[in-house]
């Protein structure tokens, strides 16, 4: 809870009086510890009466003789042993574990971070100075980094605690990130830049994820974690849930894959060390029968601060907490390895760890979230290029891109914090995380260049007309539609066409801007998986030769009727029959190859729902769970109009005014494609509103299937039990589906995060309007883009993640000069066969000694896949997130190699070059 400001601090230097300071404390403890015991307890009015000795005695003293001081340890020294001859802790044992929550920016800006660190590191090493027995645990590589480049000389009594054993590293995640809406590579990326910070800082790793204060935990988590080195998890964030107690404290989570992590749920974060504090931890704790050992974490924190004097005095006196368990100083390592030795039975939890509460995390900020989403697949097309490229480029430019990638992962991690990237921090922290991804998007346009100039260098585009390569970074074949420049000449004459290989003419609508030609929009089809395919822009009016009207008639195909022409409530195309009513909502959408409605009856799709929305307290973090109750009015629809019709697209734009906000949007129709998309531009000028929109689909469905990061998860789409109803607004991340036994809809989306799906509505959270921390929040202007897939068969049948992707990576097309290169006009680097398995990634090693490739398989099912490496290669290993060479692999001398995979397993291989 946000506590009312303070508005003014007297502060006063004094000289402490040490022996009554300590018998203060002993005092505290005794007295608090008798009024625990119940009145009945004969151990209570012992400890009582020995306390009123104490006083009387205390009273009796002269100001010289406390001043003295001897008088006074003479009285504390009698009172602690008349209390421990009373003697008598509970059954149990709380490991003292001392910590600070620091929150990299949320009410403060991240500068301001770094002085946070400087302040509560200088006073954990003075108290470690006091008190020899006192053990902390930090976590956030990220922390150390400020302190080692701004506080050299703190940084270096803080590496010598830690070879001493009692300042314990944990939390292998480069910061405490948001554990719902980054990507599974980005969590990767976590482990792989915390873990070695520490292991190269201070010549150990973490095996213990510390996560107290992230809102909810996706399901794919446990595999991701034990692939960075990982062992145990620590939160405690699922005891703020609103509606459902969670089950456990000390349980197994198992995830999608089957991964188990043995996970602990803490009473609290920044606790105190009191009596009050020990027994309502240990009451509170629910295995304690399985397992009498629990750990309380003790310290200020989420602006730091960390451990107190008065804290490790209470510690100091845990054996005069009679009838409590016994507290001891100690750390996370111990309390986790003696459970492992203990091995309980515990009770296990499978799927996410959803957090009932701040659900509107999804949605805030959206524009953070946007930034987010392109940045992870910028830096994807950049690191698979420049390694493919790798054979063309000197140890210069090798050096020079790879600093460039890691100075940008670096800050987009940091943005990923979470209180960043959920949009629940203030103002200040949103005006520099947009000057960060700008230079986040800086780095990586540069370092993707001259992978794809080198690779574009040594293919053959020689050929007539001008050349374009258009490259393809994903694990499967795939069609698509690029939009060209063309040259002022070309543009003038008017007489062009677009040709792939074998002089096969491509299909393409021309472009125009203010009635000018100004490019072609081309139907590129079968690009290669991880490869490329060369077109040819024709200028046919400098044809001379005496040929056919075979390219005049080819030129005429790929006019365009273009404009803003006004059109009915009927559209049709090749794929489909649409109805629109007067709001400019579907009202029926058939699919002609399916022979059947797709949009449920008198449910329009595409309809966009606006809600109030005023959460109680956490204005940013929360969804008003009354919102449904609450419409806030009906989107007006001002104009609709053609923009396009020709041989790849229809475009058909829609101008909406919705409260004080206006919406276009273009509804692309594909006519080599069955998906449809929304193509969304919101001028956003509300206060506390929320904004979806919905496709109510027509299946029967029960259960829904969401993206989540390195898989999918399947959730209920009706509300009949508590934990149901918690769950009104989810995360998912590229699509959600719906689907009976033969046929579905997948929602795709290229940067939204947030989901409510009853019955078989699937409605996506566009925007919301919060008003605090930050009174800014999503105002002005967005854009994103969301897709409606209607398929045969499952979302697994379909391939909806292939489809997801290829909404989220567009192509990069490479505008070329003819050359004969050694590489033919179409071409794949990589050899590949994965079918549900997705080749992710593909980056150099850290160590530039190698390559490292990660899958994971998409579906829940299990494939065997084959890899032919067409570059040099030593050795595979069998790796992780940390780029270890774990397990030699065999391969043939062509560099092909078999893999296989269990249900939604993650692999990761390094490629010794």
């Amino acid at each position: 809870m946000i506590q009312p400001p303070i508005r003014m601090i007297h502060s006063q230097l004094v000289l402490v009086n040490r022996p009554v300071q300590s018998l203060m404390y002993t005092a505290v403890v005794i007295r608090d510890s008798a009024i625990l015991l119940p009145e009945q307890d004969q151990r209570r009015n012992r400890m009582l009466e020995a306390l009123y000795v104490a006083m009387d005695e205390f009273v009796g003293l002269t100001t010289q003789e406390i001043r003295e001081g001897g008088e006074i340890t003479r009285i504390e020294q009698k009172l602690r042993g008349r209390v421990g001859e009373i003697g008598g802790h509970a059954e149990g044992t709380i490991h003292m574990v001392g910590q600070s929550h620091i929150d990299i920016a949320w009410l403060w800006p991240a500068r301001e971070t770094v002085r946070k660190t400087s302040r509560t590191f200088s006073t954990v090493n003075a108290l470690m100075d006091e008190y020899p027995d006192y053990q902390y645990a930090q976590s956030q590589p990220l922390l150390f980094e400020y302190l080692k480049d701004n506080d050299p000389v703190l940084y270096e009594k803080v590496k010598a605690r830690i070879r001493e054993g009692r300042w314990e590293l944990v939390g292998g995640m480069w910061i405490e990130p948001d554990l719902n809406i980054p990507s599974g590579e980005s969590l990767m990326r976590q482990m792989l830049y915390g873990q070695r910070f520490y292991l190269e800082e201070f010549g150990r790793t973490s095996q213990i994820e510390w996560l107290p204060d992230t809102f909810g935990y996706c399901a794919s988590l446990p595999q991701i974690l034990q692939h960075g080195g990982i062992k145990y998890f620590m939160t405690t964030k699922l005891g703020w849930n609103d509606t459902n107690v969670f089950p456990y404290d000390l349980f197994h989570w198992v995830g999608i894959d089957g991964t188990p992590m043995l996970s602990y749920l803490n009473h609290g974060v920044n606790e105190n060390t009191l009596p009050k504090d020990v027994h309502e931890h240990y009451q509170s704790f629910r295995e304690k029968d399985k397992h009498n050992e629990q750990m309380l974490l003790y310290g200020h924190g989420d602006g730091g601060g960390g451990v107190t004097r008065e804290m490790l005095e209470y510690i100091q006196r845990a054996e005069l907490m009679v009838g409590q368990p016994e507290s001891k100083y100690s750390n996370a390592a111990d309390f986790f390895a003696g459970i492992t030795r203990s091995q309980p039975q515990l009770p296990q939890w499978r799927g996410d760890l959803y957090l009932e509460l701040h659900r509107g995390t999804y949605t805030t900020h959206g524009r953070n979230k946007r930034n987010n989403r392109k940045a992870e697949v910028l830096y994807r097309e950049a690191e698979l290029w420049q390694t493919l490229a790798s054979p063309q480029l000197d140890t210069e430019q090798h050096a020079v891109v790879a600093g460039q990638l890691h100075q940008g992962w670096k800050l987009i991690l940091l943005n990923q914090f979470h209180d960043i990237i959920p949009g629940s921090a203030i103002t200040e922290a949103y005006e520099t995380s947009e000057k960060e991804y700008a230079e986040v998007f800086e780095l990586g346009r540069v370092a993707l260049q001259p992978g794809l100039a080198a690779l574009a260098g040594n293919i053959n585009t020689s050929g007539e007309g001008t050349p374009y390569i258009v490259f393809n970074s994903l694990g499967w074949a795939r069609d698509a539609v690029v939009e060209l420049t063309l040259s002022e000449e070309v543009a003038a004459s008017g007489n062009f066409a677009v040709y792939g290989e074998d002089n096969v003419l491509l299909e393409a609508d021309v472009l125009t801007e203010e009635a000018a030609v100004s490019g072609v929009s081309v139907l590129v089809p079968e690009i290669p998986a991880f490869g490329y395919k060369t077109i040819w822009i024709r200028d046919l009016s400098q044809n001379t030769s005496d040929e056919s009207d075979a390219e005049p008639a080819a030129a005429e195909h790929n006019q365009t009727a273009a404009g803003a022409v006004p059109f009915g409530d009927r559209w049709e195309t090749d794929y489909y029959r649409i109805t629109f009513n007067e709001r400019g909502e579907i009202t029926s959408l058939f699919d002609k190859k399916g022979n059947r409605e797709i949009v449920k009856s008198g449910e329009p799709a595409n309809r966009f729902h606006f809600f109030h929305d005023r959460p109680t307290l956490w204005d940013a973090w929360d969804i008003d769970n009354r919102y449904e109750v609450q419409p806030a009015g009906e989107a007006e629809l001002i104009e609709k109009a053609v923009i396009r019709t020709g041989a790849v697209q229809d475009i058909l734009r829609f101008r909406w005014k919705l409260g004080q906000s206006e919406i276009t949007q273009d509804m692309i129709l594909h006519h080599h494609s069955s998906r449809i998309d929304f193509q969304t531009h919101v001028s956003w000028n509300e206060a506390h509103k929320l904004l979806k929109v919905g496709f109510p689909i027509d299946v029967v469905a029960d259960k829904a299937t969401y993206e989540i990061p390195f898989g999918a998860l399947e959730r209920p789409t009706h509300r009949n039990t508590s934990w149901e109803q918690a769950q009104y607004e989810v995360c998912g991340h590229r699509f959600a589906d719906v689907s009976e036994r033969g046929y579905g809809a997948s929602l795709l989306n290229d940067c939204k995060y947030g989901y409510d799906i009853q019955g078989s509505t699937i409605r996506l959270s566009l925007l919301r309007a919060p008003k605090w921390p930050d009174a800014t929040a999503d105002l002005g202007e967005h854009d994103f883009t969301y897709s409606l897939y209607p398929h045969r068969g499952d979302w697994r049948e379909a391939h909806t993640v292939h489809r997801a992707a290829e909404l989220n990576h567009e192509l990069y097309t490479f505008a070329a000069s003819s050359t004969q290169g050694q590489l033919p006009p179409t071409g794949s680097f990589i050899g590949f066969s994965g079918e549900h398995v997705v080749l992710d990634t593909i980056k150099p090693s850290e160590d530039g000694q190698g390559t490292v490739l990660r899958f994971y398989e998409s579906s829940g099912g299990r494939e065997r896949v084959q890899l032919k490496w067409q570059h040099p290669v030593q050795s595979f290993y069998l790796s992780n997130a940390l780029e270890e060479q774990l397990e030699l692999i065999g391969h043939t001398a062509g560099g092909e190699l078999e893999l296989h995979f269990a249900p939604y397993e993650i692999k990761t291989i390094y490629i010794r070059n």
